[in-house]
């Protein structure tokens, strides 16, 4: 699979070193509008609509911000191209729509479901009782600048870029989201989030409370849900996963890996990293953007 990256910031050089780790995937080369960012040793596109006629290349990764990304991602997918879209994916379950009823390949940089368990991917809870706390420290007036401290680029704060990952590891394991109660928000300019805190109701009966912060001076990722004899605790990336008298831990793995992960799973075809599994999260990104515009 010949891929070209498009942006190549932070997200853009995550995504080049974890192909360069994968059998048959290679960056065909790589999309940049500054001029100053230096693209070594990868070969720079000329344009987008180059990228999108050439037919050397099989699949584009976009890892620019999410605001007018699901244009290019559906031009893509026009063109016969699969997409990989970097967290948040879309700006909105309606943006989600538009995209899963075109043909194509779709899937999601949001890595950290390949820590969970295949035991609980297989058999999701019901019923169960969860929380979720996440604190990134951020000093808003420096990390908020540019394009994400624009809430109709950047969709939100702290919510949709960091704690977005474990949100989704919570709604992986407990499913379609029925209700999301927004409490406590927080925010540094509008949309802007720096704190988010909420109640999500499941259609399986389970509920999870959760703290998402920037503004706490103390990292922490740490996630538990338990029910029906099972519990599954998640905290700075190792796991522990409980059933009845059986435990199971895995070791924090390196970020780098699950993304080289999430391009093997890519270039076969998309599941666990499919953009439609996305859908619970987004449910609780759109109540934390409603929380915004009141």
């Amino acid at each position: 699979m010949r891929v070209v990256i498009a942006g190549f910031g932070r997200a853009g050089r995550q995504h080049a070193e974890a192909i360069g780790h994968v059998e048959n995937v290679r960056v065909q080369a790589v999309l940049e509008s500054d001029g100053g960012v230096d693209t070594a040793p990868h070969v720079r596109a000329s344009s987008w609509a180059d990228v999108l006629a050439d037919p050397d290349v099989d699949a584009v990764a976009l890892c620019l911000p999410p605001g007018g990304r699901v244009e290019l991602a559906a031009a893509a997918l026009d063109a016969g191209k699969s997409v990989l879209l970097e967290k948040p994916p879309c700006m909105s379950t309606a943006e989600l729509d538009r995209l899963s009823a075109m043909s194509g390949k779709v899937g999601v940089m949001l890595q950290h479901r390949f820590r969970l368990p295949v035991a609980v991917l297989e058999r999701p809870f019901k019923e169960a009782a969860g929380s979720l706390l996440v604190s990134r420290p951020r000093d808003a007036l420096t990390h908020y600048s540019g394009w994400r401290g624009d809430s109709g680029k950047a969709l939100g704060g702290i919510t949709a870029h960091l704690g977005v990952h474990y949100l989704d590891l919570a709604c992986q394991v407990l499913g379609e989201v029925e209700s999301v109660h927004i409490g406590n928000y927080r925010e540094c300019a509008p949309g802007i989030d720096l704190r988010v805190g909420g109640i999500v109701q499941f259609t399986s009966g389970s509920s999870l409370s959760f703290t998402v912060a920037a503004d706490v001076p103390a990292r922490a990722e740490h996630l538990v849900i338990a029910g029906d004899g099972r519990r599954l605790t998640v905290e700075d990336g190792a796991v522990t996963y409980r059933e009845d008298d059986r435990s199971e831990e895995h070791p924090a793995a390196p970020t780098g890996a699950m993304r080289a992960q999430v391009y093997a799973e890519f270039a076969r075809r998309p599941d666990l990293c499919s953009l439609e599994r996305s859908r619970p999260v987004l449910a609780v990104l759109d109540a934390v953007r409603n929380a915004g515009t009141r």
